[in-house]
């Protein structure tokens, strides 16, 4: 099983001038090695990260609380 962590992002919606959508990264440091992959879904995101890295998919499970992009960079002594 793999154990993914979740980053929300803030984006401005391409299909909505002026609106906001959440997209998402998700990623593993299991494996000795930080694995990532973003999406505009989640389940793209879960998508994109199954292919690229070899992972079937119904062994991928999420942890919670998923992290606001912000705090994740915040806490890695980054600051927009």
């Amino acid at each position: 099983m793999e154990r993914m962590k979740v980053i929300t992002v803030p984006s401005t919606d391409l299909d909505n001038p002026g609106g906001l959508h959440t997209a998402f990264s998700v990623y593993s440091e299991s494996a000795g090695a930080l694995r990532a992959s973003a999406g505009w879904t989640l389940k793209d995101a879960i998508e994109f990260y199954a292919r690229d890295n070899g992972v079937l998919r119904d062994r991928i499970r999420l942890q919670r609380p998923f992290e606001r992009q912000e705090d994740y960079l915040r806490r890695h002594g980054i600051y927009m």
